[in-house]
């Protein structure tokens, strides 16, 4: 009869085509899908950037010479590792003797690294997630070392890029005592102590030598070999 049920055996059967057209049509919908959501959350880190941590407390860990011989240039890498940002952008020493060490048992005695970012990258300001920034910011932090030990200062995220760019400052070539015999030669006093920036200078990488209280004060070129003009030495750590 017309309304009579097919048998089960009778109906027909997709056929091998038709299997294949049926997963290639869902695999390409999950496809979309994934890449979809992998575009979006890829936007969501985009518009949401790297902000600012909370530094870590201070600490003594690994100095060397602690406290009363600490060598500044020593610390470098140990400074590095307490801040995201990579430019190295200068380090200023105060009450640095003759052999180039730091005593952080005196008050005024202390070391500071200045890091940057490259433009737009690091921990950025806060803004709204799909907000474009109107500036791009190299923000900077600093690292100091003292009387309680090593640690990062609050991140400044907000600090624009400088109009100039420069490339960072490479490693130290110099130390400190190598500087202080340089002083010597103009008459310092080896049981003084001195403050000892490195820094770029319009000449270049460059150490900045005073001694308190006197008038000696010079500028290094990075490699030690030749003191700088006025003109040359023109430059500050940020």
């Amino acid at each position: 009869m017309e309304n009579e049920p097919v048998p089960p055996a009778s109906r027909p059967v997709p056929a091998a085509s038709q299997k294949r057209d049926r997963v290639v049509g869902l695999s390409v919908v999950a496809g979309a899908f994934l890449l979809s959501l992998g575009i979006s959350l890829w936007a969501k880190g985009v518009s949401e950037p790297e902000t600012s941590q909370a530094p870590a407390p201070p600490t003594t860990a690994g100095i060397q010479g602690w406290p009363n011989k600490v060598d500044p240039l020593a610390l470098l890498e140990r400074a590095r590792s307490l801040t995201p940002r990579p430019l190295l952008r200068g380090i200023v020493a105060e009450g640095v003797a003759s052999d180039g060490t730091i005593d952080l048992r005196s008050a005024t005695a202390y070391a500071r690294y200045s890091f940057q970012s490259p433009p737009g990258h690091g921990p950025q300001p806060p803004r709204e997630p799909g907000v474009v920034p109107r500036r791009a910011n190299c923000g900077r932090q600093s690292v100091r070392v003292g009387r309680q030990g090593i640690e990062a200062e609050a991140d400044q995220a907000h600090v624009p890029c400088p109009a100039l760019q420069r490339e960072p400052l490479p490693e130290p070539r110099c130390t400190f005592a190598a500087i202080w015999r340089h002083a010597r030669k103009l008459g310092a006093n080896p049981e003084g102590r001195a403050r000892i920036e490195y820094y770029r200078a319009a000449a270049g990488p460059a150490y900045r030598f005073e001694l308190p209280g006197t008038s000696i004060r010079f500028s290094l070129y990075g490699d030690c070999e030749r003191q700088l003009t006025t003109g040359e030495a023109v430059g500050s750590v940020p």
